[in-house]
């Protein structure tokens, strides 16, 4: 065995376990995959943008980060055929273009629930201010935590951004210049305030990314948490989950503009300018958004992107699990919330996801957060 291919993934619970199944590519090619680098999305992110050279054939990205990797991504026209990509979702791919331009194949769709124990809470709040009420009742000190949510990082922004838009403010309007100091975004963000000031949720919570959180309320240490559908199986596995039989799912409560949205977008394989090069790694591309893949992370609770396999999915459910599909099929259609493609997102979502916790935790006034999320964010986009 000669060659190798050299790839830089994504890692997290809810991503390892389809890399063991990289062993499969080895024994069918005779060519090795060596994972030179791993690590959560901002890591990736910094690490690849840090390079001079990007020296791998294959990388993790994602829809809203892959406008601003175009430099060493390969565009895939003429390497995949119309057969090829006729079984993904037409919404999925469009989102994983760049240009008019296919930037990577889709490896799942990401869209939040509202998770609770429903041993606890009989009917999901049907709006934000209800779901403060009832965190604030679920809440009980050295026990339970009413409500969490990750604390820094493309999480915290992800959060302050659903409920900005829920609000009625505007994030990213035309000109991408944030419209958020107003009644929506001091909403937004004294909710987030409130939430940490009052001890809904830990002290530690701005330490806290995905898996901190998921982990609290996999545990029973929280009664409600926003997640990701990669963490269901965990959640229904009963030898690590303490909420397994008593897990309630609906879509996000509406904000006070009346809309329920829930953040978005996909994961995605793509090939960079030196694994365009490779035969090999192509195979690997395929490989790794195969029918079969795809199923296999279905099963562990990901949003498969092919048709076939979504079909496959409901088919073999139990009951919860197809309507926890459906609603997510529903939340997909028509309350998604998607950021607009420009090469300067990073960049944005770390300047508001700072100044987001900084107020969350105290440290600057609401009206002061907004102000500077507002000027930063001005300046990114006008190339300053």
């Amino acid at each position: 065995m000669s060659k190798e291919l050299k790839v830089a993934l994504v890692t997290g619970p809810a991503y390892d376990p389809l890399y063991e199944r990289l062993r499969g590519f080895t024994e069918a090619t005779g060519v090795r995959v060596s994972a030179a680098f791993g690590g959560d999305h901002p890591s990736l992110n910094r690490h690849l943008a840090s390079l001079g050279e990007v020296p791998y054939d294959l990388v993790s990205t994602h829809t809203k980060y892959a406008p601003s990797q175009l430099d060493f991504l390969a565009p895939l026209e003429g390497l995949l055929g119309a057969d090829e990509l006729e079984d993904f979702v037409p919404l999925i791919l469009e989102l994983a273009s760049v240009g008019g331009s296919l930037y990577g194949v889709p490896r799942n769709i990401d869209v939040r629930l509202l998770h609770y124990r429903a041993d606890l809470i009989s009917r999901p709040p049907a709006t934000w201010d209800e779901l403060l009420e009832e965190a604030r009742r679920q809440s009980a000190p050295d026990e339970r935590f009413g409500f969490v949510f990750p604390g820094r990082e493309s999480g915290l922004f992800g959060t302050f951004y659903e409920l900005a838009e829920m609000a009625g403010a505007r994030l990213f309007p035309e000109g991408l210049v944030p419209d958020i100091e107003n009644e929506g975004g001091r909403w937004a963000l004294g909710l987030l305030r409130t939430l940490y000031e009052e001890g809904i949720v830990p002290r530690e919570l701005p330490a806290w990314h995905y898996e901190e959180v998921h982990e609290c309320f996999r545990k029973g240490a929280a009664a409600m948490v926003g997640d990701w559908p990669g963490y269901y199986a965990l959640y229904r596995d009963e030898k690590i989950s303490a909420v397994h039989d008593r897990l309630g799912l609906s879509p996000y409560p509406k904000g006070p503009a009346g809309k329920s949205l829930a953040y978005g977008g996909g994961h995605t394989f793509a090939l960079t300018k030196r694994g365009v090069e490779e035969p090999e790694a192509l195979k690997l591309l395929l490989y790794l958004t195969a029918p079969e893949q795809q199923l296999f992370e279905a099963r562990c609770g990901c949003v498969p992107v092919r048709r076939s396999v979504m079909r496959q999915v409901q088919s073999e459910s139990d009951e919860q699990n197809r309507a926890r599909l459906s609603m997510l099929e529903e939340v997909i259609a028509e309350h998604i919330l998607v950021p607009p493609k420009f090469a300067s997102y990073p960049q944005v979502e770390d300047v508001l996801w700072h100044a987001v916790q900084r107020a969350v935790v105290g440290e600057l006034p609401i009206e002061a957060a907004l102000a500077h999320m507002t000027e930063q964010i001005s300046h990114i986009v006008r190339g300053d």
